[in-house]
């Protein structure tokens, strides 16, 4: 008996059995069995906490760090966890990371954060405002991706 395995894409696996029967010289294959069963692949990182300024939406990954003056930091810090059996490094940005002429900027407390397998890991995202911040409504987006 050959035991033939093919993926379904990430939605579905299927197993089957074929067997070669040969009569009068020719072979012939059919299956035997074919069991489906349904996979679902989870991402391996996830945000386990975020603490800092302002206030952090976790079903919407919004962080509004309220009002910011000129002169201000503000700044969380977000742990990530790897349920992964490998280290998974993390590359992390803001776009843009400067607005109004560069009088205010989002920065990482570094550019990768590599996160050991099983475990946790941290960084720090920091806004600083100038002297010269002009009021008004700020966004920038932050993107995690490895």
């Amino acid at each position: 008996m050959k035991k033939l395995i093919r993926r379904l894409g990430p939605q579905g696996l299927a197993i089957a059995f074929a067997m070669l029967i040969a009569v009068g010289g020719f072979v012939y294959a059919y299956t035997a069995i074919t069991v489906m069963s349904q996979v679902e692949v989870q991402e391996p990182i996830s945000i386990a906490l975020v603490e800092g300024d302002g206030l952090f939406d976790a079903e919407s990954n919004t962080w509004d760090i309220g009002d910011i003056y000129p002169l201000d930091t503000k700044s969380i810090t977000i742990t990530f966890a790897n349920a992964a059996d490998g280290p998974i490094t993390l590359t992390l940005t803001a776009h843009p990371a400067s607005l109004d002429d560069g009088n205010l900027t989002f920065s990482f407390d570094s550019e990768t954060v590599e996160v050991p397998a099983g475990a946790i890991a941290t960084a720090t995202l920091t806004a600083d405002t100038t002297q010269s911040l002009a009021p008004g409504s700020y966004s920038t987006e932050i993107t995690v991706e490895r």
